[in-house]
C-alpha cells in the first residue's frame, strides 16, 4: 500500500496534474464512561479520555480522483492503567480512474490497527466473543473494473483481499480472497436481467479453511413510473478443508434460494420495499442442524423523509456463513429488525436515534463447533446521538449507547452502557 501511495504522490506532484486539491487536518477529543470497557464477561467500568489526530486529502483532475486518509488515536483511562496507550491507527486511499464514460476503474486499500479492540461489527453488533484481547491488524485491498456498454447495460469485475492478524494466540490470522462478476442488461425498457457469480477462499490459522461459491440471476420488471417487481434465484456452495471428518460434514453444504419482491417510490418523501422467499439447505443433518430444512427470507423496509425529520424501519431474515472478524462459526440463521429516526432542529443541530434487535441462530452441531458460538444469540442495541456544529471548524457530539447480548451459552453474554462527549475540529485548505 505504501508503494502505491508513493507512486500516486509522484504523479500528483506534476504541475499540470491536479485541478483541485483539498487537504483537511483534524483533531478529535473524546471523553467517556463505560460500565464494560472491553465487553468482557466480568465487566469493568471506567472513565476514559481519547485524543485523535489525522489528515484527509482529496485530489481531482480530468478522469481521476484520489482520496487519502490517515489518523491515530491515543487512550487514557482513569483506573485501568493497563489499557492506557494507542487505541487505533488508520492509513488508506481510494483511487478512481475513468478512461472514458464507458470504462471505470477503482483501487482502494485501507490498513487499520486497533489496540483496545471492541468486538463489534460495522453496525455495532457484537459478533465475536474471544478470550483474548490486544492489538489487531487488518488490511483490505479492493480492485474493481466496470464497463458500461450501453445506457442501461454494464459488466463489472471485482477482487477483494482482506488480511487479519491478532497479536493474541487465541485470535485468528485470516486471509480472505474474493472474486466476483456481475452483468446487468435491459432487453427492453420495462425488463432488466442481472446475473452474478462469486468465489471466496478463506484461510484460517486455527479454524478449518473455507471455499465458497455463489451464483444468482434476477429478473426485474418496471411496473409503472415508480414501482419495480423482481424475482431472484440463487445457488450457494460451501466446502471446508479439515483433518476432522465431522467438521467437514458439518460445514459442507449447499443452499438454494428463491425470492420475489416489490419496491416503490410513492412520492419524493415516501418509499418502501418488500421482498420474501425461501431457502433450502442440503447437507449432513447429523452435524448441521440446518441441513434438509427450509428457512424464510425477508427484506422489507420503509422510509419517510420529512422537512426536518426522517424515519426508517426495516426487517431482514437471511441465511449465511457467519465468520466476520476472522473467526469461523459455521452456518447461521439471522433475523434483524430496527428503526432509525433523525431530526434536524436547525441547520447546525441534529438528533439521531437507532433501536435494533438481532437474533443469530447458529446451526452447527456443538460436537463439531470449534469455538463458543453455539445456539441462539439475541442482541439488543440502542444508540442516541446529538450533534451541534458550533462553528465552521468545530463540532460537538454527545452519544449514549446500550448493548445487551443474551446468548444461549452464558459465557457469551455481554452488556454495556456507554456515554461519550466528542469534540471535533478541522481546518481544510486548498493546495
Amino acid at each position: 500500500m505504501l508503494f502505491i501511495l508513493a507512486a500516486l504522490s509522484l504523479a500528483l506532484c506534476s504541475p499540470s496534474a491536479t485541478q483541485a486539491a483539498l487537504v483537511t487536518p483534524y483533531v478529535t477529543l473524546t471523553g467517556g464512561w463505560s460500565d464494560n470497557v472491553r465487553l468482557t464477561r466480568v465487566p469493568r467500568s471506567d472513565f476514559f479520555l481519547k485524543v485523535g489526530a489525522g489528515i484527509n486529502g482529496e485530489w481531482k483532475w480530468p478522469g481521476h480522483s484520489l482520496m487519502v486518509r490517515t489518523g491515530v488515536q491515543y487512550a487514557q483511562y482513569l483506573d485501568l492503567d493497563e489499557l492506557d496507550g494507542f487505541d487505533s491507527a488508520t492509513l488508506g486511499f481510494n483511487y478512481q480512474y475513468a478512461s472514458s464514460p464507458r470504462w471505470q476503474f477503482l483501487i482502494s486499500d485501507i490498513y487499520i490497527t486497533t489496540f483496545d479492540k471492541a468486538e463489534l461489527s460495522d453496525t455495532g453488533e457484537l459478533v465475536e466473543v474471544r478470550p483474548g484481547a490486544g492489538r489487531m491488524d487488518r488490511n483490505t485491498l479492493t480492485l474493481k473494473a466496470t464497463h458500461k456498454y450501453s445506457s442501461t447495460g454494464s459488466v463489472d469485475l471485482g477482487y477483494t483481499n482482506i488480511y487479519t492478524k491478532g497479536e493474541n494466540e487465541d485470535q485468528e490470522t485470516t486471509r480472505f480472497n474474493r472474486m466476483d462478476a456481475n452483468w446487468i442488461h435491459r432487453p427492453t425498457y420495462d425488463w432488466e436481467l442481472a446475473v452474478g457469480v462469486s468465489g471466496t477462499r478463506t484461510e484460517y490459522e486455527i479454524s478449518p479453511n473455507q471455499d465458497r461459491g455463489r451464483a444468482y440471476t434476477r429478473l426485474t420488471r418496471l411496473v409503472g413510473p415508480s414501482m419495480r417487481a423482481y424475482g431472484q434465484l440463487s445457488y450457494a456452495i460451501n466446502r471446508s478443508t479439515s483433518d476432522q471428518e465431522l467438521v467437514e460434514d458439518s460445514r459442507n453444504y449447499e443452499s438454494f434460494s428463491l425470492e420475489a419482491g416489490l419496491s416503490q417510490d410513492m412520492s419524493r418523501r415516501l418509499s418502501w420495499k418488500f421482498g420474501a422467499g425461501w431457502s433450502m439447505v442440503s447437507g449432513d443433518s447429523q452435524y448441521n442442524n440446518a441441513a434438509d430444512k427450509g428457512f424464510p427470507l425477508l427484506n422489507a423496509s420503509m422510509r419517510y423523509r420529512g422537512l426536518k425529520w426522517n424515519l426508517t424501519g426495516y426487517a431482514i431474515a437471511d441465511l449465511g456463513q457467519f465468520d466476520y472478524l476472522g473467526d469461523n462459526s459455521g452456518l447461521a440463521v439471522s433475523h434483524r429488525a430496527g428503526v432509525t429516526f433523525g431530526y434536524r432542529f436547525t441547520n447546525f443541530q441534529n438528533l439521531s436515534l437507532t433501536v435494533e434487535y438481532v437474533r443469530n441462530d447458529y446451526q452447527e452441531s456443538p460436537i463439531a463447533n470449534l469455538n463458543s458460538q453455539q445456539g441462539t444469540v439475541d442482541s439488543y442495541r440502542f444508540l442516541a446521538r446529538y450533534t451541534w456544529q458550533i462553528h465552521r471548524h468545530w463540532r460537538i457530539s454527545m452519544e449514549y449507547s446500550y448493548l445487551n447480548r443474551d446468548a444461549e451459552v452464558d459465557n457469551d453474554d455481554r452488556q454495556q452502557n456507554q456515554v461519550l462527549l466528542i469534540l471535533y475540529t478541522d481546518y481544510p485548505f486548498k493546495w
